[in-house]
């Protein structure tokens, strides 16, 4: 895993011709996509699966970028220390405000389920882009998740998949 600082992850997005809103974050859903929000699992004891359901979801790709753009709002459910000592296993020392990006390589699928994990119960907004993949995931600090994919079957897939497992959608 590498980390981004605000000037890297907005020339990344760029290489990668992700559109970026004027605050300088990618735009959700994105423009040509089909998305679908589901609510966070109830139970606890089926986050770890869901963060799993939402990393495979962004399957095949090279990298993901796990970018996080919104914390803070849940201050009493943030993790600190775990969040930074799992970021300092990978060899990074640096605050978040100062590299919110995560870029994961494909072998690094367990470290970003990780990552979602933490994200998810510290109510973080994290926006997750894959390269050369079929989508992208925005997950909200609202405890919904945003499936976008560019292929309506992939995104009927996921309705069918959580289906299955009782998971709602998101109603606005």
């Amino acid at each position: 895993m590498r980390t981004l600082t605000p000037s890297e992850l907005e020339a990344w997005c760029i290489g990668q011709s992700i559109e970026l809103d004027d605050r300088k974050v990618p735009v959700h859903p994105y423009s040509g996509s089909v998305a679908v929000r589901y609510d966070f699992p109830k139970d606890i004891a089926r986050l770890t699966w869901f963060c799993r359901f939402i990393e495979r979801s962004l399957q095949p790709r090279e990298h993901c970028l796990l970018w996080v753009t919104s914390w803070g709002v849940w201050p009493t459910s943030e993790n600190w220390h775990l969040y930074y000592r799992l970021r300092q296993s990978h060899g990074d020392q640096r605050l978040i405000h100062e590299a919110p990006g995560h870029l994961f390589l494909e072998f690094e699928a367990a470290d970003l389920v990780s990552f979602v994990e933490i994200g998810l119960i510290a109510g973080w907004d994290m926006h997750l882009i894959p390269t050369i993949g079929d989508g992208r995931a925005f997950v909200s600090h609202d405890e919904w998740v945003e499936f976008a994919m560019d292929n309506p079957s992939e995104t009927e897939r996921i309705k069918t998949e959580l289906g299955k497992a009782g998971l709602n959608l998101h109603s606005s």
